[in-house]
């Protein structure tokens, strides 16, 4: 019996009835019809979006009916802004320790000659590339979208010359999707590891210049050879290529830069080897603002400004407290019957005030001029950014190490303090996107545009409750249920008020004990003490802490004075009965990487 071939109708319809495999449908985002939201953070102008192939294809009027073949989204009552973009973050990214030795062993008995072949390469590693190491983990990009973030610049760091920085999305997708540009700037700092010179800032700023005029000799010899002229071929070295291109004035060097020294130090070697300069972290850029204003350079704040510091002026309220005589308190000669008069008691009370008062003068006050500079120096740091768009510097902001949620409600507090709401919602999308070199598909709600925006409940920049219900990340869409926010109330039975003896676990010279008084309030709120030994000696260091309980969950927070430095420190722990178990983060302000150490902690009887 002959079997007759299948018609080509038949074909076609049997591979639409049968199921796509999760990784054919994940290559290309489904169209979808996103009804009736607000386009601007007023809720003024309101429209339709229409999402076909991983772009916004067409605005039309709210009203309008939803195509065939979309997938619908309400969104009334949401507002649709584009998604904001990190312009400088290390997370996703391992860099490995440059190698110092890139020759054959010298020869001994051979003539001196002039070569940069065997130069200490330490620090020094332009020609790494963080698109070859990129690892962003499915809990990372889940923290960008979360908090409306759809693009992050993946910097390498910790060296003098790092590496190139990657651009990718953050949806979870396999690595070769999520790259935007697999090279966007190189990257520089005054550090560099391992043992050996360079370690002082006056090596560091030694061996930038002599890399930097080995690339120029590079470009020289490799130019002679293409002319033909005597000599012997180049040899090829990545890293010199990479710095041919920035003395060449080809690819920007942004800059590690938070004291305005620093920023004078990157110009000095702009002029000489011609460099084309940005800055990030911007600590004291307020320093030089008429400077960078005249260059036209672009800083990438990273508002690592730290815990805020208790400000020590009196307050308004509290000098007219201060103007109210108390009323003398009238005490009756003999006791009224029926009360009790205990001398006993009463000498008891006498003995233990005598004893306060004992204590109270043994601890140690800083002077108030000391808690005056100190919050003054803060204040600056956290306006850094008013002063700079005062001054007309573009600004763009970057999570370095931090979480994006951080740096949200650091953009927020920027937004109380007096920066304009639309300056802020600028430097995250369509500045931040222009200087990223993604202007033409980033930034903006606009046909053309790639589908890369979030839907939120709330404007993101005025209100601290604000949170995303839907982001879009070229076309294809994670959805946030909203969430209950932390300090929800603690459950039945836990109190965490007490004195608490904690014990801190890991090697080295850190804080290896401390001891923590706290108070905590029916709705969770905790307000204490946290006493710890001074590591570089001398007495004890007091800090006042804050924080919540969430049904058993304790979260603390606190800064730690040493001298002139500073240590921010968060603690979270499980409370069961009178014990602690949890974990401990210790930070300084635009310093390196957050250490961590677990602890466990024992209240002491009432």
């Amino acid at each position: 019996m002959r079997l007759r071939r299948p018609g080509l109708a038949w074909v076609l319809a049997l591979t639409a009835l049968a199921p796509r495999s999760a990784a054919q449908a994940a290559l290309k985002p489904q169209p979808y019809c996103i009804r009736g939201v607000a386009l601007d953070r007023a809720g003024e102008k309101k429209g339709t979006l229409i999402l076909r192939d991983g772009a916004i294809t067409a605005i039309l009027d709210e009203s309008a009916p939803p195509p065939p073949g979309t997938r619908v989204v309400e969104g009334a009552g949401l507002f649709c802004l584009p998604a904001f973009l990190d312009a400088f973050s290390h997370q996703g990214c391992t860099v490995p320790q440059p190698v110092k030795d890139q020759d054959l062993p010298p020869n001994e008995q051979a003539d001196v000659g002039i070569d940069m072949r065997l130069a200490n390469r330490k620090g020094i590693q332009p020609g790494f590339r963080a698109v070859e190491a990129l690892a962003i983990t499915k809990e990372q990009s889940e923290a960008w979208r979360k908090s409306g973030f759809g693009a992050a610049l993946i910097a390498p760091g910790g060296e003098l010359l790092s590496g190139a920085s990657a651009l990718a999305t953050t949806r979870e997708a396999a690595m070769r999707d999520l790259v935007m540009r697999d090279e966007v700037f190189a990257h520089a700092a005054f550090t560099a590891n391992g043992p050996g010179y360079p370690s002082t800032l006056m090596g560091y700023f030694a061996q930038l210049r002599q890399f930097f005029l080995d690339s120029q000799r590079q470009l020289e010899l490799e130019r002679r050879y293409a002319q033909g002229r005597p000599g012997l071929r180049p040899a090829f070295d990545a890293s010199l290529a990479a710095g041919a291109a920035l003395v060449s004035g080809q690819r920007m060097l942004l800059c590690e830069a938070n004291q305005s020294d620093d920023f004078e130090r990157w110009e000095r070697l702009a002029e000489e080897f011609g460099l084309k300069l940005g800055f990030v972290g911007g600590g004291e850029a307020w320093r030089v603002q008429d400077e960078l204003a005249r260059r036209g350079a672009t800083v990438v704040l990273t508002l690592d400004w730290g815990k805020e510091v208790k400000d020590p002026r009196p307050k308004a309220e509290d000098k007219k407290d201060e103007t109210k005589a108390e009323e003398p308190k009238k005490e009756d000669a003999a006791a009224k019957p029926g009360e009790a008069t205990d001398a006993t008691a009463a000498k008891a009370a006498e003995a233990q005030e005598e004893a306060a008062a004992k204590e109270a003068a043994w601890k140690y006050d800083e002077p108030y001029a000391v808690r005056l500079e100190r919050r003054l120096k803060w204040e600056k740091s956290r306006d850094c950014a008013l002063r700079l768009g005062e001054a007309g510097v573009r600004l763009v902001f970057g999570s370095a190490s931090g979480k994006p949620s951080e740096l949200l409600e650091h953009v927020r507090t920027l937004v109380k303090t007096g920066l304009p709401a639309d300056r802020a919602l600028a430097a995250l999308t369509h500045d931040a996107a222009e200087f990223l070199g993604v202007e033409r598909r980033l930034g903006r709600i606009e046909p053309g545009f790639d589908a890369t925006f979030a839907l939120w409940r709330a404007d993101p920049l005025t209100d601290e409750k604000a949170s995303v219900a839907w982001v879009f990340v070229d076309g294809f869409p994670s959805e946030f249920k909203e969430e209950k926010k932390k300090g929800a109330g603690p459950s039945e039975g836990v109190d965490a008020s007490g004195s608490w003896q904690l014990e801190f676990q890991g090697e080295g010279e850190g804080v290896k004990t401390a001891t923590l008084v706290l108070t905590m309030e029916k709705d969770g709120a905790l307000k204490g003490t946290l006493e710890v030994e001074n590591p570089m000696g001398g007495a004890h260091v007091t800090a006042d802490v804050s924080g919540s309980v969430s049904a058993d969950e304790l979260e603390l927070e606190c800064t730690l004075a040493f001298g002139q430095f500073s240590i921010d420190v968060t603690l979270t722990a499980t409370l069961a009965g009178d014990a602690l178990d949890g974990k401990s983060t210790f930070k300084m302000p635009g310093g390196d990487e957050p250490t961590s150490q677990s602890f466990t902690g024992k209240r002491a009887p009432k």
